[in-house]
């Protein structure tokens, strides 16, 4: 707690910089150029060591590394239906388990399109209220712990203008969404 509060009032007491003339010169290192200081001559090189000390690099100072999946985490398909959107697609809803049990899943909502042979680009994006809120799909499900919340619902489709369905199915892309609720609710429940 202690550690918190004095790294909060460092944070707090830095100056903030909105002035781009105030930022210090700076390059940026040669991406053809390894670590060592050798070039990237060829592309066994790249593919071999480079490529991996930049993807290294982005791991470590900028996104940081992905945990290893939970030991007990399991998949269940929900629903299936190859004749969406009356035809256009499938839709298939995924429920992603984090622990043994089958408390508090994260669930998958996807339409692959059925135009294609190959596999599919796929667009991914959280929603925020909830899976049946990104298009009026009947066959989509609301999990019983949304209906028996005590918070009000949103309309089947509420959000679909944000996510253009038909038109991604259309071009052959997929899409997949998951609602932000089912990583965190966003209640004040002491993140339990």
């Amino acid at each position: 707690m202690i550690f918190s509060a004095l790294s909060l009032s460092f944070v707090c007491a830095q100056e903030l910089n909105y002035d781009e003339s105030k930022v210090p010169e700076y390059t940026l290192p040669d991406p053809l150029v390894m670590a060592n200081g050798k070039p990237v001559s060829s592309v066994k090189d790249w593919t071999k060591k480079r490529r991996s000390e930049i993807l290294d690099l982005f791991a470590t100072q900028v996104y940081g590394k992905m945990p290893k999946h939970p030991k007990d985490m399991h998949f269940e398909v929900l629903s299936e239906d190859r004749q969406a959107l009356n035809g256009l697609a499938t839709r298939r809803e995924v429920a992603v388990y984090f622990t043994k049990g089958k408390d508090h899943p994260m669930l998958i909502l996807m339409y692959i399109p059925n135009n294609r042979t190959e596999k599919a680009p796929l667009f991914f994006g959280l929603n925020f209220k909830g899976n049946h809120a990104i298009h009026p799909d009947e066959g989509i499900i609301i999990p019983e712990e949304r209906l028996n919340s005590g918070r009000k619902l949103p309309e089947r489709g509420a959000a679909s203008a944000r996510w253009p369905v038909e038109m991604l199915m259309n071009k052959g892309y997929a899409v997949a969404t998951v609602y932000r609720g089912d990583i965190d609710p966003d209640f004040d429940d002491g993140f339990q």
